[in-house]
């Protein structure tokens, strides 16, 4: 069963195409909703999935003729994608996800349905703290439905997403229970990239965390403030004569506080294993600190690679799913 998988994130939109669990082709473009948002038209992601579509029938002209659906997820759903799609109401089991799929039809861009995953929306304790989540969930299904055939009786998870959002999502057995997400990674890149810290720091792929200086960031934004913490990025630099390195760990340890500033008593009660995956950087980061700060919870990390098809994975099982239902009635 041949089938095309969308995964459409804040900054960027993947697109491969699967035989079974088989990738054949995948093609990325860095295209996302922050596009549409700073744009105001989706049309640059309209363009940007009509080339992917074209690539992917370039490097697999025989295969694409087998395919018969197109399974999206994500930031596609949202009003900054091809089409809003209305979250669940959490908390919600892998199944519910499978029997909400939406079809619909976009000749000028597929000749083929597409599928469109919904994303799940939570209310919390307060009217005020409510959270939603766009892709996370096909991810995590992809995630449940690997670790099932190895069930080691593990019932609470929280698991840790890196990318242009950091969230903290937590699950129950096969149930997305809650979630509560920062803005953190566009903040770095906004502070890195748009503020006078420019000069203070380098890009992140250049970067070899100095795990001192992350805690040392980490104490000073626990202490002082974002604000505060973020300037002290540059008297490091300016005045202390610290190399970049340096300071750009202490800025990571900002960040770092920031997330871990959201891990409630309710987030964490009950979780046996946390889970960190997506952008490499965090998890070498974030792992001894967990352990130091939760030592009774086991901390799993998916690598960068394992990470990245999570969401095939996750797209590929509840899509067979629908076909099972829709076959069943």
């Amino acid at each position: 069963m041949k089938v095309i998988v969308i995964d459409c994130g804040t900054t960027n939109c993947r697109m491969r195409m699967l035989d079974g669990d088989k990738l054949l082709a995948s093609v990325t473009k860095h295209t996302g909703a922050s596009d549409a948002v700073q744009s105001g038209s989706n049309a640059g992601l309209m363009r940007a999935l009509k080339e992917s579509y074209e690539e992917l029938v370039a490097a697999e002209p025989e295969a694409i003729r087998e395919v018969q659906d197109i399974v999206a997820s994500g930031m596609i759903t949202s009003r900054a994608g091809l089409i809003e799609i209305e979250h669940l109401s959490g908390p919600v089991r892998l199944e519910d996800l499978s029997r909400s799929i939406r079809r619909f039809a976009f000749p000028e861009l597929f000749p083929h349905p597409v599928l469109f995953i919904p994303g799940v929306k939570f209310k919390g304790e307060e009217g005020v703290d409510r959270d939603m989540i766009r892709g996370e969930e096909t991810e995590l299904c992809g995630y449940l439905e690997q670790v099932a055939a190895e069930e080691n009786g593990v019932k609470g998870r929280l698991f840790m997403h890196y990318g242009s959002h950091h969230k903290w999502i937590k699950t129950w057995e096969h149930s997305i229970v809650s979630s509560s997400t920062s803005i953190s990674g566009e903040l770095m890149m906004a502070v890195m990239k748009h503020t006078i810290l420019k000069d203070n720091t380098i890009p992140l792929d250049e970067v070899a965390p100095d795990l001192d200086w992350v805690r040392k960031g980490l104490e000073a934004a626990r202490q002082f403030g974002a604000g505060r913490a973020f300037f002290q990025v540059r008297t490091l630099n300016v005045l202390n004569k610290q190399d970049k390195q340096l300071s750009t760990s202490f800025l990571i340890g900002v960040i770092v506080y920031q997330d871990l500033a959201m891990l409630t008593e309710e987030l964490l009660r009950g979780v046996e294993e946390i889970v960190i995956y997506g952008r490499s950087l965090f998890p070498s980061i974030i792992v001894p600190i967990l352990s130091e700060y939760y030592p009774n919870i086991a901390v799993r990390v998916v690598p960068e690679e394992e990470s990245g098809i999570l969401n095939v994975h996750g797209a590929a099982n509840l899509y067979r799913k629908y076909k099972e239902e829709m076959n069943g009635c």
